[in-house]
């Protein structure tokens, strides 16, 4: 086979030729998880604090296109809604407990823009369940390839989240995988996706709600450049590699850049197989200090009470989130301090909830005021030699008692290193959706999604009551 000229070709010719039984059983496996995890929080994110004002924006943007059919909305109400409005809305659910799967060489959240989009134009266009997995890999392989290209130098040194600038392109060769377009077509999506892509993390630095849009934001520009392309409209030949292109725009300042792996083994390195999923209610960079910091408790049995200091030994990227009194449970996400804190009084952190309620707990301010992050020369160079080991930390905790506890944790639970199975995926779901309606059905939502390419239709995931009702 003739190698394409352009890597965007290449791309687009890998989407629209790719079939279900050319994937991998471990690829079809890691989709499905992938589905779940995103659907639970999904669900979680229907029915958390702020789930008013994401209804009220739904209601807000409704429009009523002559030529489209509505979809169903994650609702115990029957709520319909265009598709636009309704991928956004379910990427903002699926993006609230923090708690969405990511890529670890890529950095951001593809499950939280992807499978939420995936899902509804799986009810728009009478997809069935292989279909959809099909289309998933796709896009969480065009997600990856990508973002290994320039992070975790994008994000660290730029402030850019792949979530919405690798989202977008990815998410126009979903929608045209789904909507069955050729790879003329893809190519042109995925081509103008690139031209319009963004997103940046500035959020991060005061709590504010930016975090809950990105994913959405860069699944609609790839809808609207599916859209386009359809029409006729045409994406640069050169979209990644040109001199003016996407990967010349968003590579670090340190000149990062490694285009050589994105049409690297297609068809047999399917990406999504190392998707890592999430332990704790809160940002990625923050899962290997956490988890030392429960691993020390455990270990001595710790109170708060007898806590007297927690020495965090770690790196700039993580030492930017140093914030002892988060205001806002974006701010609260972001706080190595306080998540910390919530983690030793309650031996997990693993909810919103829970992490608000623990704002206003003297307990847990105090145990913050007790975590220092200090900044580590051998860390840092350790991050320099494993660049995608950006969690790593170093946890020094001292009792009141004289005792001293220490955890080197370079990655967190979750990553390839010690993936999440079935079992733990299944107790993380059945926790995002209790106390909602759609708990009742917790059982049968599961077992559908564990045997989705089974599926002839994924509609009755949208809806509260059991099927065989």
């Amino acid at each position: 086979m003739t190698e394409p000229s352009y890597l965007i070709q290449g791309l687009a010719d890998y989407v629209a030729t790719l079939r279900f039984e050319t994937l991998s059983p471990r690829a079809v496996e890691v989709a499905k998880q992938c589905v779940l995890d995103a659907y639970g929080n999904m669900v979680y994110g229907r029915y958390c604090e702020i789930a008013n004002a994401i209804l009220q924006y739904l209601e807000t943007t409704q429009t009523e296109p002559l030529s489209e059919a509505k979809v169903a909305v994650l609702d115990a109400e029957g709520r319909m809604a265009d598709k636009q409005s309704a991928v956004f809305a379910h990427s903002m659910m699926a993006r609230c407990a923090d708690l969405d799967d990511g890529y670890r060489h890529a950095m951001g959240h593809p499950g939280s823009s992807l499978v939420p989009l995936s899902l509804s134009l799986a009810q728009l266009y009478g997809c069935n369940g292989k279909e959809m997995l099909t289309a998933l890999v796709a896009g969480y392989d065009i997600y990856a390839r990508l973002g290994e290209a320039f992070n975790p130098f994008m994000y660290r040194e730029r402030g850019f989240d792949a979530t919405g600038v690798c989202g977008a392109v990815a998410a126009a060769a979903i929608v045209g995988k789904m909507a069955g377009s050729s790879a003329e077509v893809i190519k042109n999506a995925m081509g103008l996706a690139s031209l319009f892509a963004g997103g940046l993390i500035e959020y991060q630095n005061d709590g504010t709600s930016g975090k809950i849009f990105c994913g959405g934001w860069g699944a609609l520009s790839g809808m609207r450049a599916h859209a386009l392309a359809t029409c006729g409209f045409t994406g640069p030949h050169a979209a990644l590699e040109g001199k003016q292109g996407f990967f010349q725009a968003f590579m670090g300042t340190s000149g990062h850049l490694n285009t050589q792996q994105v049409l690297q083994n297609l068809r047999s390195d399917f990406k999504i197989t190392s998707i890592y999923f999430k332990r704790h209610a809160c940002q990625r960079g923050l899962h290997a200090l956490l988890d030392a910091v429960l691993d020390i408790r455990a270990e001595g049995a710790l109170t708060p009470a007898q806590v007297e200091a927690v020495d965090i030994h770690t790196t700039t990227f993580i030492q930017r989130l140093s914030n002892p009194e988060p205001k806002t449970a974006v701010g609260g996400q972001a706080s190595a301090q306080f998540t910390a804190a919530v983690a030793l009084k309650h031996g997990r952190m693993d909810s919103e909830h829970l992490m608000v309620e623990s704002f206003e707990d003297p307990e847990v301010k105090e145990l913050a005021g007790k975590v220092k992050v200090l900044h580590d020369k051998q860390v840092q160079a350790y991050l320099g030699d494993n660049p995608t080991h950006f969690c790593s930390a170093r946890v020094v905790l001292r009792t009141n008692d004289g005792r001293r506890f220490e955890r080197w944790a370079p990655v967190p639970q979750g990553d390839i290193e010690s993936p999440f199975g079935w079992d733990v995926l299944r107790l993380k779901f059945e926790r995002l959706i209790a106390g909602t309606p759609f708990a009742a059905s917790g059982e049968e939502r599961f077992r559908f999604i564990a045997t989705l390419e089974q599926a002839e239709s994924v509609g009755w995931l949208f809806q509260a009551e059991l099927r065989s009702k």
